[in-house]
């Protein structure tokens, strides 16, 4: 009922005025938002979502995503909430805002969110965890804390995060850049029977044309762990289909990603290991807390004044190239001894 209250003043104010007023949507806003979250309707009920591209502090976390910064906090129930809606041609039909609790302004949509990382905008700045809607109480995204003060999450990647119970993003072992055409650049040499090489060209994924990194990005992160995908690629022009095994991801967008977080390898800005999972399989299980990684197939993985970054990048690389050698040999340096060991 105290929903279709909101409603019902918002087309008075239509009518009465023969313009959109959002101003009485800040109200709402107050009542439907924390100082660091924002409430929506979820499964009959209310839940408290942020955005962060760290751990949040000082907050209990009911849930997350690290790949992409979202958030459940605990926190008190709102006396309102919003409802999350798919933008759709519907939506551009009726005039938007973006609402905060100092301001509401009145805009549109100027880039649809292609990507888990590659926002949409807004033509008028959003505050961090404010909404953009036409409806007080039904919105279309939220914003964040951005260099972009005009970008936005669309409801769509949040409803996907809500839906899940812990993070998932399908993987098929490749990296890939648009390039005239989907190009696959990097190879996973731990993903099992890994048929790709790079170089190839993927056209379609089960039958859907695939052309761009970011329709890659969507249709892989989504299809179900341990199918087979049918993936058609072309190989030096000649199409052919590949079988491949779904497994998921287990680093990127916000998260480092070498190909060695499957087996918990965490790397500090010298790729000195910190952290590995306690039970590793022959012959990774010889990699030590400690151990510094130096080079690959006889080559220095990155050079020493690389940021942390980019050092995580160069191994990736010379991994998938080492891959692309037939073989991988690692010099790992352990207290000052440097030995070798094959993958």
């Amino acid at each position: 009922m105290r929903n279709k209250r909101w409603v019902g003043l918002w087309f008075l104010l239509v009518s009465t005025t023969h313009a959109y007023d959002f101003s009485h949507c800040q109200k709402y806003y107050e009542l439907a938002s924390r100082s660091n979250s924002v409430s929506l309707f979820w499964q009959k009920g209310q839940v408290s979502f942020l955005h962060s591209t760290t751990p949040p502090k000082g907050v209990r976390i009911l849930k997350k995503d690290p790949f992409i910064g979202f958030y459940l906090i605990q926190a008190p129930h709102t006396k309102f909430a919003y409802h999350l809606l798919d933008i759709s041609p519907e939506a551009f039909k009726y005039p938007m805002a973006s609402v905060s609790k100092t301001y509401a302004r009145v805009g549109t949509i100027t880039k649809r969110q292609e990507r888990f990382l590659g926002h949409a905008r807004f033509s008028v700045p959003i505050a961090p965890n404010g909404v953009v809607g036409n409806i007080c109480y039904q919105i279309y995204g939220v914003g964040f804390k951005s260099k972009d003060p005009h970008a936005f999450i669309e409801s769509k990647y949040i409803r996907r995060f809500l839906s899940q119970n812990t993070p998932y993003y399908g993987d098929i072992g490749v990296r890939v850049r648009s390039h005239g055409a989907l190009v696959v650049e990097l190879v996973d040499p731990f993903f099992k029977n890994n048929p790709f090489l790079e170089g190839d060209v993927i056209t379609h994924i089960n039958g859907q044309a695939i052309p761009n990194s970011a329709r890659f990005e969507w249709v892989v992160s989504n299809l179900a762990y341990q199918s087979e995908a049918h993936v058609t690629i072309k190989r030096k022009g000649v199409s052919q289909t590949l079988h491949v095994r779904v497994d998921k991801r287990h680093g990127g967008f916000l998260l480092p990603d070498t190909f060695l977080e499957r087996f918990g390898v965490v790397l500090d800005s010298d790729l000195v290991i910190t952290a590995r999972l306690e039970h590793l399989p022959a012959p990774l299980n010889t990699l030590r807390v400690g151990d510094q990684l130096v080079w690959i197939n006889h080559k220095p993985i990155a050079p020493k004044r690389a940021n942390h970054a980019d050092k995580l990048r160069a191994l990736q690389e010379a991994l998938s190239h080492a891959r692309m050698q037939g073989r991988i040999e690692l010099l790992l340096l352990r207290r000052g001894l440097e030995f070798y060991i094959r993958l």
